[in-house]
């Protein structure tokens, strides 16, 4: 039942109930006021016949006269005259009127009564002579009483009919111009669609078109959610490897450093493809966003299988992405970090100048409070260090200086304003031969900060400057200062060179009028670069080669033992020596074919007129088998400790 039908129910409910109660009220008035009046009719009676029969002869039939005159007017059911003994002298009763009354269900209803009223007559003298006995007729005043109730009632019945009519009627017009509004809401909602045809607005056609509107309406909704659902994913998904973005990523990180459970901490991988740029060039565009995507999808599933559901991936920017590990340890995240290095191995893509597309990889441990923007400096840092290194090895990000902790941006504001002011200077240490002669000095760059700190080595600074392309500033900042230490000094120094600065076209041309403004000095001038040039860049560095050639200097090779496939063209070069160090040398005692190989080397430098240096030696075994090949210097934790250790600390740095 609707609620206006049940408003309407209720309302007719109550009137019916007042009605009712006021009709009962006032046929209790009416019952009452009747009762009254057949007491009184009784009692008028009864007085008027004992006063008749005071002033009447004692005789029989005056007596009965006078009862049958009382009797004969219709008003009583019953006249009786006794004697002093209380004995019936004469006695009229209504016997029909008596029958009725005792028949009628009405009367036993009703209620109507009449009592009956006595009165004493007296003679004239005032003796005794009787009591009259009267009791009036109840039949018009029940007959009035229930006329009067049955048409009130009739009354009554005939509101509640009309009621009921004007209730229908009214139910009827207000459900139909409900439909026709719903209707027209419907037809708004679908226009053209299953909507009710005008003038057809029945309840059922209305139910069942607000049942498929409330369908459709459904899936209007479901429809939008999708829709808000891939506006969240795209504001929070890469649009080509469907991978987290920056913002996503920044804000799990924010999580992850704001956790302070038992576990928290972790760490954060970020590895950078170097080659991106050049891939664009050389291949479409629709087969490198396939082929990001592809490598995502790999990444994804190796983080998935190997890291649990709390490791994120995510592309921070166009070639550089980011896993955030939360709650590992170090060596959980060391294994799961060189299985994502080895898949980067596996997904790279050949390129006409380095043959494969190169990735570099660093990584940081994080604690509970740590500053996000001081994390995100030193992962970015120590990604331009693994550039610079030119292998795909992960790079840590350890807690440096603050001076380190700093942006590509704040690298390039400081870096430009230290040319602009010239705040560099040259960190020199002697390297000497085996036999203890002073073979040259080899020279470092190092920054002055405007703090007045301690000076930052070029291990910290170059590798921004290779990025930002201000490698070649800070190379020709060190010639300059190398040849203004030769005219104060006597022996060679040997300068790095990082192999960005031959990529730019200037720095060949203004190196060689510099060589060519001091050629005096020149001649004891050494320009030293990474073995990688030989095979990377090969028409650079023969380039360089014959200018320094040209002006009297001397090139030599850094670790050749990170990319031993130069030797195949140490040939072609005018080379003075050769660099071992890293883990090639470490590891020489324990390794014979590493001996044999650098037996190679020896032999080889040897029959071009090339010495061999040899760097990181750990210890004295390592540096006997070295003097046994033949190697001409040796550097380490413990070869010449005793020279060089009232000098400055030695600031290497890896050119790139």
């Amino acid at each position: 039942m609707s609620t206006l039908r049940r408003l309407l129910f209720c309302t007719a409910l109550l009137v019916g109930f007042i009605l009712l109660g006021a009709q009962a009220l006032g046929m209790l008035a009416a019952h009452r006021y009747l009762n009254a009046q057949l007491t009184q009719q009784s009692e008028g009676g009864a007085a008027a016949l004992a006063w008749a029969l005071a002033h009447a002869s004692s005789s029989h039939e005056e007596r009965a006269a006078l009862a049958d005159e009382l009797f004969e007017q219709g008003l009583y059911t019953q006249v009786r005259i006794s004697n002093e003994g209380d004995a019936s002298v004469i006695e009229r009763n209504n016997l029909e009127a008596n029958a009725a009354r005792n028949g009628d269900w009405r009367n036993a209803w009703l209620m109507v009564q009449a009592p009956q009223i006595s009165r004493p007559y007296v003679s004239l003298d005032g003796g005794a002579r009787g009591t009259v006995t009267v009791q009036a007729d109840t039949r018009l005043a029940r007959d009035t009483l229930w006329q009067g109730g049955v048409r009130v009632l009739g009354l009554v019945l005939a509101a509640g009919v009309f009621w009921a009519l004007f209730a229908i009627n009214l139910v009827r017009w207000i459900e139909a111009r409900t439909s026709r509004d719903i209707c027209e809401r419907v037809r708004a909602l679908a226009p053209g669609h299953n909507a009710p045809p005008s003038g057809s607005c029945e309840l059922a056609g209305v139910d069942q078109a607000l049942v498929d509107a409330q369908r459709r309406v459904a899936a209007t909704v479901e429809e939008q959610n999708a829709k808000i659902e891939s506006l969240q994913s795209e504001i929070y998904r890469d649009p080509i490897t469907r991978l987290s973005n920056r913002k996503h990523f920044i804000d799990q990180f924010r999580a992850a450093l704001a956790d302070k459970t038992g576990e928290a901490g972790g760490h954060v991988l970020m590895f950078r493809q170097r080659d991106l740029a050049q891939i664009n060039r050389h291949l479409s565009r629709a087969f490198t966003d396939q082929w990001l995507r592809s490598s995502s999808d790999r990444l994804r599933k190796l983080i998935t299988e190997f890291g649990g559901p709390t490791a994120q991936l995510a592309r921070i920017s166009g070639s550089d992405f980011a896993l955030l590990m939360p709650r590992t340890s170090a060596p959980q995240a060391s294994v799961l970090a060189e299985r994502v290095r080895r898949e980067l191995r596996s997904l790279r893509v050949p390129m006409d100048k380095y043959g494969w597309c190169r990735w570099a990889l660093a990584m940081a441990a994080y604690a509970p409070g740590d500053n996000m923007s001081d994390t995100l400096a030193r992962l970015d840092h120590a990604l331009m260090c693994a550039e610079s290194a030119e292998d795909d090895q992960i790079t840590p990000a350890s807690q440096a200086a603050d001076s380190t902790r700093i942006g590509e941006y704040s690298w390039h504001d400081a870096l430009v304003t230290a040319l602009e002011q010239h705040r560099f200077s040259l960190s020199v240490l002697p390297l000497h031969a085996v036999q203890g002669e002073l073979l040259h000095h080899e020279a470092s760059l190092t920054l002055h900060d405007t703090t007045g700190g301690d000076p930052v080595p070029a291990s910290i600074f170059m590798p921004p400057a290779v990025r930002l392309g201000l490698s070649a500033e800070c190379d020709i900042q060190a010639i300059r200062l190398g040849l203004d230490w030769l005219f104060t000094h006597s022996a060679a120094l040997t300068v790095p060179v990082s192999l960005a600065s031959l990529a730019q076209s200037s720095f060949l041309s203004r190196l060689e009028r510099m060589l060519a403004d001091r050629p005096a000095l020149t001649v004891r001038l050494i320009i030293e670069v990474d073995a990688d040039g030989l095979i990377e860049q090969a028409a650079d560095l023969r380039q360089l080669c014959n200018i320094v050639t040209a002006a009297g200097g001397r090139v030599g090779l850094s670790r050749l033992s990170q990319q031993f496939g130069a030797m195949e063209r140490l040939h072609e070069f005018p080379v003075s020596y050769l660099k071992l160090c890293g883990s090639f040398i470490t590891g020489l005692l324990y390794s014979p074919g590493s001996q044999h190989l650098a037996a190679t080397v020896m032999t080889t430098a040897a029959t071009l007129g090339m010495a061999v240096y040899a760097e990181d030696v750990p210890d004295l075994a390592t540096q006997d088998i070295l003097e046994d090949l033949g190697v001409r210097a040796i550097r380490g934790a413990v070869v010449n400790f005793a020279l060089t250790r009232e000098l400055a600390p030695d600031h290497q740095w890896v050119p790139s």
